[in-house]
């Protein structure tokens, strides 16, 4: 098994292949230690031009080390990716590393994501998302998350929309 600093750097010299960058991006956030060039790797790899990189770096950032500084990126991504499950994984992310924030860019992106994106599953994340960070108890998200026909509810994600001030 090649060791993660190995990895890293055949990545950095361009000989590594396109599913070891995605384990890569997948295995620095595995790691059960912290691994400090990880997190710039890892920065870097969510503008890769494969989508499942870009989604292993996400989900790496946010579940794995909660990166917080990551989080404009991510909000890039959410409105700007043409992958679906990449827009999908950022909605996530993005409610996961910023819950209770109450950050009015935050909450206008992923409101706008989950009234317009054209995919409906990255609505309804998008949609749960704003709710956590607009400080939705854990109870309730949890919720949230067992409800298998969840639909976007216009008005109240409208309203906290309305209610932030860009």
């Amino acid at each position: 098994m090649t060791k993660l600093p190995d990895m890293l750097e055949a990545w950095r010299q361009g000989r590594a292949s396109i599913p070891e960058v995605r384990s890569l991006a997948a295995d620095i956030g595995n790691q059960h230690q912290y691994f400090e060039p990880g997190l710039p790797a890892l920065m870097e790899l969510l503008n890769h031009d494969d989508e499942i990189v870009r989604y292993n770096s996400a989900m790496s950032l946010a579940y794995e080390f909660h990166f917080a500084p990551a989080a404009s990126r991510l909000l890039a991504m959410l409105a700007e990716d043409p992958d679906d499950d990449c827009r999908d994984m950022a909605a996530g992310a993005i409610g996961n590393i910023c819950h209770d924030g109450r950050e009015p860019q935050v909450l206008f992106t992923l409101g706008k994501a989950a009234l317009e994106d054209p995919d409906e599953g990255v609505r309804v994340t998008a949609y749960r998302a704003p709710l956590r960070v607009n400080g939705l108890s854990t109870d309730e998200y949890l919720q949230s998350l067992k409800e298998q026909n969840l639909s976007v509810d216009r008005n109240r994600v409208e309203k906290i929309v309305a209610g932030v001030k860009r």
